[in-house]
């Protein structure tokens, strides 16, 4: 399936792209999406002129393409909790990958998006977005993402990240706390990000030697191993394929991400075990497994040393839970 559209504010590709409406709250909504295979939803928070939350939640049953014009300045924040995908800007050659455990970045302007779903049982994405024309005390701290038409900085395997987006999804508020609640949380997540955005470009002018060729390449190396991380390429060939030498490639991911290459995939890994674990699919050694550890107490040393506590805390929260 392939779709068109030009939007000119936040609510223009719900509107084209939704069925029935049901508004318990003024500031809340609940859309049908047909497009998703007819079982999805869009929870649709509305959290003050120019900014709102969307929650999807579904199935795809074909390949969805989504062509979409942006003609204003829009930023959003987009972390997806289950389900896959590729997005990429016009004129770009860069895309980037839709994934668990992988957020977004986004400010866009009279540029255009494609977005292609892939077919998947559970598809779960959260948005944060932002109409820019109305928060014009984030221009200074924008001037730094938005001298180009598009800019995305993709961050993967943040614990930070992830408890942000739980919160939101599992928020137990209703009604004017429910807001306040969710205000704040959408702030956590634009400081997070914007923060970050500038603590890289300062570390990469100060400390590396990187030119915008280095730069591009470094980014093309993160999202083949976003995309390949259950079995990733060696560092010599993940070198090869983007175009440096393997020198370069460690000290430079390292300056621009902040990890090493190896630290970035086992980041992903330890989140997708994680996730595991909290939904009940596995226990630790079948996690283990399933992530790549053959080593129990390995996965263990290093799941704790990601997030802080053993993952057998996941499987006694649970149980005590259902007791």
């Amino acid at each position: 399936m392939k779709l068109q559209l030009d939007t000119h504010d936040l609510g223009c590709m719900i509107e084209e792209l939704s069925d029935v409406t049901v508004s318990p709250q003024p500031e809340q909504h609940f859309q049908s999406i047909p497009i998703l295979g007819g079982a999805a939803q869009l929870q649709r928070i509305l959290l003050r002129t120019g900014m709102e939350i969307n929650l999807y939640e579904g199935s795809i049953h074909e390949p969805v393409t989504l062509d979409v014009g942006v003609r204003y300045p829009h930023l959003e924040i987009g972390y997806t909790l289950s389900g896959q995908g590729f997005w990429e800007t016009a004129g770009s050659s860069r895309g980037y990958c839709l994934a668990p455990g992988v957020s977004h970045l986004i400010y866009i302007q009279d540029s255009k998006l494609r977005f292609e779903l892939l077919p998947v049982e559970r598809y779960v994405h959260l948005e944060l977005r932002v109409d820019v024309r109305y928060f014009r005390e984030l221009l200074p701290e924008l001037s730094r993402i938005s001298e180009k038409p598009s800019f995305c900085r993709q961050t993967a395997g943040s614990p930070h990240l992830s408890l942000i987006a739980e919160q939101i999804k599992q928020c137990p508020y209703s009604g004017k706390l429910q807001r306040m609640f969710l205000e704040g949380k959408a702030y956590e997540l634009l400081v997070h990000h914007l923060d970050a955005a500038e603590k890289v470009e300062k570390r990469v002018r100060a400390e590396s030697k990187l030119n915008a060729g280095d730069i591009q390449c470094l980014h093309y190396a993160r999202e083949i191993l976003t995309r390949t991380w259950r079995e990733p390429p060696g560092l010599l060939e993940l070198a090869r394929l983007v175009g440096l030498n393997d020198y370069k490639l460690k000290l430079g991911f390292k300056q621009l991400f902040g990890t090493t290459v190896f630290g970035y995939v086992r980041g992903l890994r330890m989140s997708e075990a994680r996730k595991l674990l909290e939904q009940g699919k596995a226990n630790v050694s079948e996690a283990a497994v399933m992530v790549g550890y053959h080593n129990i107490s390995h996965f263990a040393s290093l799941f704790r040393k990601t997030f802080g506590y053993n993952p057998s805390e996941i499987a006694r929260a649970k149980e005590s839970g259902q007791g």
